[in-house]
């Protein structure tokens, strides 16, 4: 992935300070860029530009390009865009005002340089993009890596509220970061900075085509026939099929799990006349199966052949090659602190970004805005029973957190769904939207791999979500209907969902991983620990050591080896040493209490959500809850 610095100062700064943006930007580059990408820098007493660009493999659309006059930098692919000549020219129609994003995959961004005198900057509706901003006497940073903003503005200083919202829901929220003074670009926002002509950059920004304008394009299409809004869902799936060819020739892949979202882009696909290379992760086993499935049925109705790639990516021996403390130090390093505390427990990141852009893959992400997948059991008009879905949907089953932190996200929570209302929405779909803002643009990791689409984020199809009713997403007209007009026999296949059966990926507590942990609580004491309820964190961690912990102590000791982990880096010298040894750690504490499991009728309640996984299973489940409730 590219790596991007720019800078405008309102006077030009100190020569010392310039010496020192250089060096700290290569020291930066240095630590984590192969040689073989490409450096590009311009600039002046007053302003700056550096990128290091990864060699593009398949891709045909640039990292940088140039004429003697335009410079365009481009974040992400501009998958569903107008690519008419090229990087160049997308670049001369932003800095002529167009709205050049309306119509992108989130996420990506574009840096338009006019000479040395005018940069324009575009994020895109979503503000997915990561693409981040500070400023300082007089000097306005725009960086890919916050961090990197952070070092030429200094000094670097964790935030706590950006931390706060990652000890609370695994990711950074909102606008925040890991860093002080650094924010994330806002959905739309463009940045325009004009050189003055005795020297130094006035800036302005203003929030141009958003999410805004695309959920209100979902309401006002919710008044048409429901065939139309589906219509408008089909046609944005294969518009961004279409731009594909664009700008990539090769291979193009596509995570096919036995679930709705990943089967409906496989299902647009193919009636488009595409045939991707087929990955299935069968850490659950029934994922595979129906996978297998799927694909036996495109070869027996439909003749077709597609490649099928079945494995496991959190199996033990692969995981812990590299141990819990080095996996979770790449994360941050790769991704400057921001990737999900979920994949502490996947395959070990590479120590250095990649050589060369990914081939293209596919996934299913957003799609859960089409079925009500955050909705609460029962009708969940009342906004008190919104307020609580939302916090325990954004807020995964973390116990540690202080009571301070757990406040102010709740009332960030609440925050995100006044927007919603202000908007015009209403009732359940207050929790689409907080999951359109919230987690998928802050979570979905297609934001940190420019080679990863997801055409669920086609503005149209987004669109479509929102025109669709509640109840219409509870009884999944767009999956079903869409899947039954595209492969009608995948229709009669029953998705997989979580509740589908156990999975054998590897645990926090397998490996190294209770005595990191306890490494970590151990000699961790910088200011961000003043975020965490240490007991919370031990009760979790001795649960894990005797064997009875379960997912809220998992989730409880990701978050926490995260921000431990960040806090050696950020706050050296609050690191102390060790008092302890795990095996001493071990022996003194009690044996806890296992936490209560479902029994009696909640175990066969438990056991028998699997019915919803078919369409004659949901009738049943849907019918029996609107009598019984």
């Amino acid at each position: 992935m590219h790596v991007v610095l720019a800078w405008v100062s309102e006077a030009p700064p100190p020569p010392e300070w310039l010496e020192g943006t250089r060096r700290r930007a290569d020291e930066c580059l240095a630590s984590m860029v192969p040689g073989a990408y490409r450096r590009v820098e311009l600039g002046g007493p007053d302003w700056g530009l550096v990128a290091a660009i990864c060699p593009e493999g398949a891709w045909r659309w640039p990292g940088v390009a140039q004429d003697p006059n335009v410079t365009a930098v481009s974040l992400g692919m501009p998958i569903g865009l107008d690519t008419t000549g090229g990087p160049v020219a997308m670049a001369r129609r932003l800095l002529h005002g167009a709205d050049v994003h309306a119509g992108v995959v989130p996420p990506f961004a574009l840096l338009a340089l006019d000479r040395d005198r005018r940069l324009v900057v575009q994020q895109d509706w979503l503000g997915m993009c990561r693409l981040f901003t500070g400023s300082r006497d007089g000097v306005r940073v725009l960086s890919s890596r916050p961090s990197l903003a952070a070092e030429l503005l200094g000094p670097v200083v964790p935030d706590r509220e950006g931390w706060s919202s990652y000890l609370s829901a695994g990711h950074f929220a909102g606008d925040t970061t890991p860093v002080a003074g650094i924010r994330l670009l806002h959905g739309g926002e463009r940045f325009t900075a004009r050189r003055r002509e005795g020297g130094g950059w006035e800036v302005r920004t203003e929030i141009r085509h958003d999410v805004t304008a695309v959920v209100s394009a979902g309401l006002a299409a919710r008044r048409g026939p429901l065939d139309r809004r589906l219509g408008l869902a089909a046609e944005g799936l294969a518009a961004t099929a279409a731009s594909i060819g664009g700008v990539y020739d090769g291979e193009i892949r596509l995570g096919l799990s036995g679930g709705k979202d990943s089967r409906l882009v496989a299902a647009a696909l193919v009636a488009g006349g595409s045939l991707p290379t087929f990955a299935t992760n069968e850490d659950t086993a029934v994922e595979g199966e129906t996978a297998r499935e799927l694909v036996r049925i495109l070869r027996d109705e439909h003749g077709l052949t597609p490649r099928h790639e079945v494995g496991r990516t959190g199996v033990a021996a692969v995981v812990h090659r590299v141990g819990l403390r080095e996996r979770i130090r790449r994360l941050h390093l790769l991704h400057d602190y921001q990737y999900p505390s979920t994949y502490t427990v996947r395959r070990p990141g590479p120590p250095r970004l990649a050589a060369e852009l990914a081939a293209l893959s596919l996934g299913g992400a957003a799609g859960e805005l089409a079925c009500g997948y955050w909705y609460p059991a029962g009708k969940g008009g009342d906004r008190a029973e919104l307020n609580r879905a939302a916090w325990q949907r954004l807020v995964p089953a973390c116990s540690a957190m202080t009571d301070d932190v757990r406040a102010r996200q709740q009332a960030r929570v609440c925050s995100v769904l006044d927007t919603g209302l202000s908007l015009g929405l209403s009732g359940l779909e207050l929790l689409d939207y907080a999951y359109l803002v919230e987690k998928v643009r802050r979570w979905d990791t297609s934001a940190y791999h420019p080679s990863m689409v997801s055409p669920f984020l086609t503005p149209a199809v987004v669109s479509a979500t929102f025109a669709l009713t509640p109840q219409e997403k509870q009884a999944r007209v767009l999956h079903d209907g869409l899947i039954a007009r595209f492969v009608p026999g995948w229709a009669a296949v029953p998705y997989v969902s979580i509740t589908s059966g156990p999975s054998t990926a590897t645990r926090i507590w397998d490996g190294d991983g209770p005595r990191a942990l306890h490494g970590l609580l151990d000699t961790t004491f910088g200011d961000l620990m003043d975020l965490v309820g240490r007991e919370a964190v031990t009760r979790s961690l001795l649960r894990c050591v005797h064997g009875v912990a379960t997912t809220p102590d998992e989730r409880t000791l990701q978050q926490f080896a995260c921000l431990a982990m960040a806090s050696q880096r950020l706050e050296p010298a609050r690191v102390r040493a060790a008092t302890q040894t795990y095996e001493e750690f071990v022996a003194r504490a009690p044996v806890p209490v296992a936490r209560a499991v479902p029994h009696g009728l909640s175990a066969v309640a438990a056991r028998l959500r699997f019915v919803k996984r078919s369409t004659l299973g949901r009738a049943v489940w849907e019918a029996a809850r609107r009598r019984y409730g």
